[in-house]
């Protein structure tokens, strides 16, 4: 985390089909646009309108990504907590802003769905490689240790386990 960066958390609905790619370093990141609309309510009328809408693009990394990429589809409602940055892209001669939040968890928003979880398990070498790669160097297939004296032998990789 940095000094002062800005971290928010938006409630809004999946724009676009989530795309799923591995980065150069092996690494998986997901992207996908975010919806968000403002309701706001009337008293005179005593109804609700539309007020203020925000896209944004949100991007996740590693084990979070390939979660959303196989948890997400077009028109979820979710709700997604993460760093905004905003930066200024040059387009047809002309400045422009792009507001982008990395995302550190996403989830479904209860309030509008509901969901069952499926909790993804690995192995301590798995979670430590997809969560700090500056400092799990790749390791051979016969230094890892895949059973602990005196426990019978398990599988290395569980995919899901309900909970």
């Amino acid at each position: 985390m940095a000094f002062n960066e800005t971290r928010v958390t938006i409630c809004g609905n999946v724009a676009s089909p989530v795309v799923h790619s591995k980065v150069g370093t092996g690494f998986s990141r997901a992207k996908f646009r975010l919806f968000s609309a403002e309701r706001v309510w009337d008293p005179e009328d005593r109804s609700w309108s539309d007020g203020a809408r925000m896209f944004l693009t949100v991007s996740c990394w590693r084990m979070l990504a390939d979660n959303v990429q196989v948890s997400l589809t077009k028109g979820d409602p979710v709700v997604v907590t993460g760093r905004l940055t905003i930066r200024e892209v040059e387009f047809e001669g002309r400045r422009q802003p792009v507001v982008e939040l990395e995302a550190t968890a996403i989830g479904p928003n209860l309030a509008l769905c509901t969901a069952t979880s499926t909790r993804t398990r690995l192995a301590a070498d798995a979670v430590e490689a997809r969560a700090a790669p500056e400092i799990a160097a790749p390791r051979e297939p016969e230094e890892l240790p895949l059973v602990l004296p005196g426990e019978p032998e398990r599988p290395k990789e569980v995919a899901e386990v309900p909970f």
